[in-house]
């Protein structure tokens, strides 16, 4: 049975933090390297995401003209629960 609207939560604000494996949030931060077609654009982008998908999907919708030619995940990032940046 649905919850009333008035018990249901609000939708936490999307970031590419979920909760891991070892009980604290993570996220994955992945190095897109590519040839780009605007002429000051850089040709590597840093996303911080929770999986590959969702990392390439926020690269192809923000920076269309990327062509991506290769993908390194770089570091796993984990803030603890009850930290000072929650």
């Amino acid at each position: 049975m649905p919850k009333p609207r008035s018990e249901r939560t609000r939708h936490a604000f999307k970031t590419g933090f979920r909760p891991g494996r070892s009980g604290a949030c993570e996220s994955r931060l992945y190095q897109f390297t590519g040839v780009a077609d605007a002429a000051g654009e850089p040709p590597v982008k840093g996303v911080a995401a929770c999986d590959l998908r969702e990392a390439i999907a926020y690269v192809r919708k923000w920076h269309p003209g990327l062509d991506i030619l290769r993908v390194e995940l770089v570091a796993l990032i984990e803030m603890v629960s009850g930290s000072p940046l929650n």
